[in-house]
């Protein structure tokens, strides 16, 4: 008998740690996004936010000696770069503090499971939570992505435009 409950117990402590191994599994899948995210942010920052601005700027001083039928249309595309440079600027520290506080959660998680100081089920919640966080915090990035691109491209578009009506 007694060796039926060493087995048993045996047994219960080895599902409990494949329980605790695949845990883990989705918090190291979750660090790296995180880390790509991370990665992503530097980069927009580094390509986008400065040169956008540059550009915005020097558009919007030439408004003043292009064709004065083309204003209006220069001045809308200039509105748009403007407010989503303005967005990106509002939302980076935000985006930084979101995935830092992120990144210590999950951190926490994974020493909460190696010390199994909380049960499987509460991990899960904790782990759901995360994704959650993790996953809106991704999507900003993607959509920061293709908002700052594409403002990239209309500002230089704009900016040949504007080269071209002063140039008359």
């Amino acid at each position: 008998m007694t060796s039926f409950r060493n087995l048993l117990a045996l047994a219960f402590l080895l599902l409990a740690c494949i329980a605790c191994q695949s845990r883990k599994e989705p918090i190291a899948q979750l660090q790296e996004q995180l880390k790509q995210d991370s990665i992503a942010l530097d980069k927009l920052q580094d390509n986008y936010q400065e040169r956008l601005q540059e550009d915005f700027q020097w558009c919007d001083s030439m408004l003043l000696y292009v064709p004065k039928e083309h204003v209006n249309e220069y001045f809308d595309m200039l509105n748009l770069a403007q407010a989503y440079l303005r967005q990106f600027n509002e939302m980076l520290p935000v985006m930084r503090r979101d995935h830092a506080y992120i990144r210590q959660q999950l951190r926490n998680l994974q020493n909460d499971l190696s010390t199994h100081y909380i049960s499987d089920s509460l991990s899960m919640v904790y782990l759901n939570d995360e994704t959650a966080s993790a996953d809106t915090l991704h999507h900003r990035v993607l959509y920061f992505q293709d908002r700052l691109s594409t403002q990239d491209q209309a500002l230089q578009s704009l900016k040949e435009s504007i080269r071209k009506d002063i140039s008359r």
